[in-house]
């Protein structure tokens, strides 16, 4: 006679039937919700410290935000394109390293910026255009640098859909 645990549902004697377990649904319900609202009081709390003056400053003479850009689409890339091609990985993980290159920055880069005591106006407002840019250039990236990789066609890239 087998042993049926005390939640069993149904013991019939020769088997048991264990009522479903939804714990992890209900975890990662609460994780994400619990995730989420810090996240935006985090990123709301630091929109806070901008002073309008100096984002319009960054806006009007981009500079900053040029740099930015350039070293958002241009090095990351390539720095993913070689490391990939350095390292010899596989077509899968290539593709992997090229998208962790080619995505914007964001909420790490505006704590480091607020940790540092840096200019949180222009990280702000880089972070801003970075994923407003990311739109077209993201996926102009990806099938740039992807070709090696993707040409085989056992990966596929909806460039086309990577904006929606």
């Amino acid at each position: 006679m087998p042993f049926c645990p005390v939640n069993a549902t149904i013991c019939n004697g020769t088997s048991c039937l264990l009522a479903p377990d939804n714990f992890n649904k209900i975890l990662n319900t609460i994780l994400t919700t619990t995730i989420t609202i810090l996240l935006s009081l985090m990123m709301f709390s630091m929109g806070c410290s901008v002073e309008f003056k100096k984002f319009w400053g960054h806006i009007r003479w981009p500079w900053g935000i040029t740099m930015g850009f350039l070293c958002q689409f241009g090095i990351m890339p390539i720095i993913g394109f070689v490391l990939a091609l350095a390292f010899n990985v596989q077509p899968l993980q290539a593709v992997v390293i090229l998208i962790m290159g080619c995505c914007p920055g964001g909420t790490g880069s505006n704590v480091l910026t607020y940790w540092v005591d840096g200019d949180m106006d222009l990280s702000l407002c880089m972070t801003t255009c970075s994923i407003l840019l990311a739109l077209g250039m993201m996926p102009l990236c990806l099938y740039l640098y992807s070709k090696k990789w993707v040409d085989s066609n056992a990966i596929i890239l909806p460039y086309n859909r990577i904006g929606k």
